[in-house]
């Protein structure tokens, strides 16, 4: 299977790229940085730009399926002046995966973006998801809108806050609509996110799903 990876230089795509090439797959990186990455057996980096519909098409056509990683960096400019930096590229992604007839597209999205925040801790809800960094949810959520348009069988997943701890046994994924709570501020690693998307990838009864990423037990 031969799966190319947006956002493979980031800390969760870097996993990415590591748990697709453990389980045998074709590997390919398109990456604005190449030097980033280290040249292996089973992975391609191919440079680009995701501002660049047609080198997306180009680097797409052939794969089995697309995974994105890609986030804006937090930053104080972010929170304060906001982004739209999803809203530019994940419109061009799913163009240029409809118009390669990728057949699987895997995309990280945040919990707290949309329908997510208000299944939140109050904490979070109130300070971080409708102040701090609202303008960087409110992003996600209109560049997701485009997710109606992709031709592939697209899952969307909503992990937690994403820490650099080692990886746990086991995480929880489940579809939204069965969450009604997320209490605390639950914390999971990003070697836990990057197996979960990786494993979702041959997944064909997923098709059209939202689900929340989380610590075993970590909703109700």
């Amino acid at each position: 299977m031969k799966v190319v990876v947006l956002g493979a230089t980031g800390t969760t795509g870097q996993f990415v790229v590591e748990e697709a090439l453990a389980k045998g797959y074709e590997v390919v990186a398109f990456v604005r940085r190449p030097g980033v990455l280290k040249e292996r057996k089973g992975l391609t980096i191919t440079q680009g730009s995701i501002e660049q519909q047609s080198e997306m098409r180009d680097c797409f056509t052939g794969a089995d399926a697309v995974v994105s990683c890609l986030g804006a960096r937090p930053s104080l400019r972010v929170f304060c002046k906001g982004t739209n930096l999803q809203q530019r590229t994940l419109p061009k992604i799913i163009s240029a995966i409809n118009d390669a007839k990728v057949s699987r597209f895997v995309l990280m999205s945040s919990f707290g973006s949309g329908e997510t925040a208000e299944k939140s801790s109050w904490f979070l809800k109130i300070f971080l998801y409708h102040f701090v960094a609202k303008k960087l949810f409110d992003d996600k959520v209109m560049a997701e809108k485009s997710l109606s348009t992709c031709h592939a069988n697209w899952t969307a997943v909503y992990p937690v806050t994403l820490t650099k701890d080692s990886a746990i046994p086991t995480s929880d994924l489940v579809t939204l609509n069965r969450v009604r709570q997320v209490p605390g501020i639950p914390r999971l690693p990003f070697a836990n996110a990057a197996k979960s998307l990786v494993d979702l990838i041959p997944e064909k009864n997923r098709s059209g799903q939202r689900l929340l990423l989380t610590i075993p037990g970590g909703w109700r």
